[in-house]
């Protein structure tokens, strides 16, 4: 794993846009920022991409965060490398 620009801990911010980037990144963590909290390394799956995918994180958002009510709830979405950057 040592292609992994992001720690578990670190906090990151998800892009607006990323010209090229999976688009099944959901829109509403779009500019939002977030803690790793789990690494998933890069991603091989020949049948449906001829080249690996970059690594993969588990960020995790405080609802509060994506427009939610307060409280302590949180969402979490498995995202591409070149979505983050580093807060």
């Amino acid at each position: 794993m040592t292609d992994e620009r992001f720690r578990i801990g670190d906090r990151v911010r998800v892009l607006e846009t990323c010209p090229g980037g999976n688009p099944r990144t959901p829109h509403y963590v779009r500019g939002r920022v977030g803690i790793v909290t789990a690494r998933h390394g890069v991603i091989v799956n020949p049948l449906d991409h001829h080249q690996p995918y970059p690594p993969l994180y588990t960020v995790t958002f405080r609802v509060e965060d994506l427009g939610g009510p307060p409280g302590r709830d949180l969402v979490t979405a498995d995202l591409h490398d070149e979505w983050l950057e580093s807060v």
